[in-house]
């Protein structure tokens, strides 16, 4: 009939109890009704299909009413209160009713009650008085609705049992009236009570059965196991068949198909067969069930045998908690980590297994983490057992049941300590080498600065030799030269000698300036870098052709002597590599002074950078460009594509050591 067992709980739990108080409700309207006036369907009058005078529906009301109440599962206190309350009034008011017609038919007491009731029914009579099992029903309806929660010590309901002993007594008026026996010590009491009524507390008792379904008698009905099944089949197909047994038996006798004497044993003979065909059944369907429960058990005893192999064979530590973090489950790792016997770790908590509380505070927060999002988290932890301190990388997911719910959690921890102690070691390994690789660099940098100081200081020196000694010895030989030519006769041939002399000694002179610029420009060391930038410009362009424009700051700028040639020589390298390599024709240098760094810029529209070398043309102009900002604390980077030019960008902090000026330098500029 049910599409699964939760169907059939749901219907029993909350449908079967109010559809028993609705056909009770309407079949005390209905006999309301049947009082205010005189109804018919088709040929019938509804009085007869209904035979139950207005006082007997004023009490099925009721009762149906605080069953329906009964079965109501209101979650908010003071509304369930209030239902409960309203519910207890009513049952109480239907055990008044029968108790009060049972005091009247069997000693004579009148409290008045029935009178009140029957004004309600047009001055008829009270139909309780007449019948005594009607009122003992009603009285047992009523303690079966006020007693519907209350539980014995042993664990037993009562109303369970007198719920079962109300449809019992109202089935005895029933068969009674379907067979026409009727063996009632009281004056034909039970003849009084039509088979309408019979139904209608059978229903209601039902209903209050219904209404219960977790209490003793109704949970073995709706158990899952071997019982519930078995007598939910047996029980209504034994009494079906009984009856209908009953009735062939006595067709036949009817039918004078054999003699009245011959139907008890015959009864008997097919009663008997009839169940113990039954029972082979039932004890067939037991059987098959034991049967696959066996090879249920077999199949889940070889999968925990599986398991337990694993669990206890495996050096990852496997645990298992509930929502409250007790432990429930612990592989032998877990036991030794802990350093415990099972019976101290099962039932404990994380603060009980723990030596430090700090560690028991951090578990306890990776649990509830996991348990709250309901997701698989990995951790690692350093936690201190008994063992030492250990480091484990544990897994841990939420235990879900088949709802879906969570109900703990699942985890498995492995020990990486030792793994952790070699990391460890390398990362100190490294970072030793990462110090030593890094005193080396400043080593080689402080190397590299003195040698371009020392080179710079050598060519200044140079510079200054060939300005004091060969300078001064060209001065001194031009003069001499220009009182000899004097007093030369002006014949042509002395004249053309001096002519070639003069010239020989203007181009000597040319190329000692020259190069003493190349080793020291004296505008460098006079007017600043400034100057010496644009100079070396205008002279690149002079000698390339190349359009070169230079844009520098306004204000007047105060670099350390080392920045001041660095800046200079890389726009000479910048200048000499575009001469040799660019095939440009138009170069742009220029030089910011921003807040806390100098960027030098040297852009070309030459032929770039080639496209075998996507990373930039390293040369030794390059590489001696890096090595000098990389002693001032810069960078350089060079960009460019291949046909679109190239540009060379420079950048150095400003820093104390990079923007004082010494006196030297300051005298120097002043000379």
């Amino acid at each position: 009939m049910f599409q699964s067992d939760e169907h059939r709980k749901f219907f029993t739990f909350l449908v079967a109890p109010l559809i028993a108080a609705a056909l009770i409700l309407t079949v005390g309207i209905v006999a309301i009704y049947n009082a205010a006036q005189d109804f018919w369907i088709l040929d019938y009058r509804l009085a007869d299909i209904v035979p139950i005078r207005t006082t007997t529906g004023i009490v099925f009301i009721l009762a149906a009413l605080a069953l329906a109440f009964r079965s109501m599962h209101v979650a908010h206190g003071m509304l369930r209160t209030a239902v409960k309350v309203v519910a207890s009034v009513l049952a109480l008011a239907v055990v008044v009713v029968g108790a009060s017609a049972l005091l009247r038919y069997f000693f004579g007491i009148d409290i008045g009650l029935e009178t009140l009731l029957a004004k309600t029914g047009a001055q008829e009579k009270f139909l309780l008085y007449d019948s005594p099992l009607a009122a003992l029903g009603f009285v047992f309806v009523g303690f079966c609705l006020l007693l519907l929660d209350y539980r014995t010590a042993h664990g037993h309901y009562p109303s369970e049992y007198v719920a079962f002993i109300l449809i019992g007594m109202m089935g005895i008026p029933l068969v009674g009236q379907l067979y026409n026996v009727m063996s009632m010590d009281v004056a034909d009491a039970a003849r009084t009570l039509v088979p309408f009524i019979s139904v209608t507390f059978m229903v209601l008792g039902l209903g209050i059965l219904s209404a219960r379904p977790a209490h003793r008698l109704m949970r073995l009905w709706n158990s899952k196991s071997p019982g519930g099944p078995i007598l939910r089949r047996l029980l209504p197909n034994s009494l079906l068949m009984l009856v209908i047994l009953d009735f062939a038996i006595k067709w036949g006798v009817q039918n004078n198909l054999y003699d009245a004497d011959k139907a008890s044993p015959l009864l008997i003979m097919l009663s008997g067969t009839l169940l113990f065909i039954m029972f082979c059944r039932t004890a067939a369907l037991l059987n098959r069930e034991y049967e696959g429960r066996q090879i249920g058990e077999a199949a889940l005893a070889e999968s925990n045998a599986l398991l337990r192999a694993v669990s206890d064979n495996t050096p990852d530590a496997i645990f298992v908690k509930d929502r409250n973090g007790r432990m429930i489950f612990a592989n032998p790792a877990k036991l030794r980590l802990l350093g415990k016997e099972r019976e101290q770790v099962i039932g404990f908590r994380s603060e009980e297994l723990y030596l430090e509380k700090v560690d028991a505070a951090r578990v306890i927060a990776e649990d509830r983490s996991v348990i709250s999002s309901g997701k698989p988290m990995t951790f690692e932890t350093t936690s201190r057992y008994a063992y030492g301190v250990r480091t484990m990388h544990s897994t841990k997911a939420p235990w879900l049941d088949d709802q879906g719910q969570v109900m703990g959690l699942v985890g498995i921890s492995t020990d990486i300590t030792e793994r952790k102690r070699i990391e460890d070691a390398l990362k100190a390994h490294e970072t030793q080498l990462e110090a030593l690789v890094a005193a080396r660099t400043f080593e080689v940098s402080e190397l590299i600065g003195h040698l371009e100081t020392t080179r710079e200081e050598e060519k200044r020196s140079i510079a200054r030799e060939l300005h004091d000694d060969l300078g001064a010895a060209l001065t001194a030989l031009n003069m001499h030269l220009s009182l000899i030519f004097q007093q030369m006769p002006p014949e042509p041939k002395f004249t053309e000698r001096s002519l070639k002399i003069k010239a020989l000694l203007s181009s000597i002179t040319d190329a000692t300036r020259r190069i003493q610029n190349g080793l020291r420009p004296d505008k460098l060391d006079v007017f600043g870098v400034k100057i010496a930038i644009a100079e070396q410009a205008a002279e690149f362009e002079k000698y390339t052709g190349v359009v070169c424009n230079v844009n520098l700051p306004d204000d007047q700028l105060g670099y350390a002597p080392r920045v001041d040639i660095a800046l200079f020589r890389i726009v000479q390298e910048a200048l000499n590599n575009i001469a040799k390599h660019a095939k440009a024709t138009h170069v742009d240098v220029v030089l910011d002074d921003v807040d806390d760094e100098i960027v030098l810029t040297v852009r070309d529209n030459g032929i770039g950078i080639p496209a075998a070398n996507p990373g930039g043309v390293i040369t030794h102009g390059l590489r001696g460009m890096r090595e000098r900002v990389a002693y001032l604390g810069g960078t350089v980077r060079v960009n460019g594509a291949e046909g679109k030019g190239t540009t060379i960008i420079i950048t150095i902090p400003k820093t104390p050591e990079n923007t004082a000026v010494s006196d030297d330098h300051v005298m120097e500029a002043n000379d």
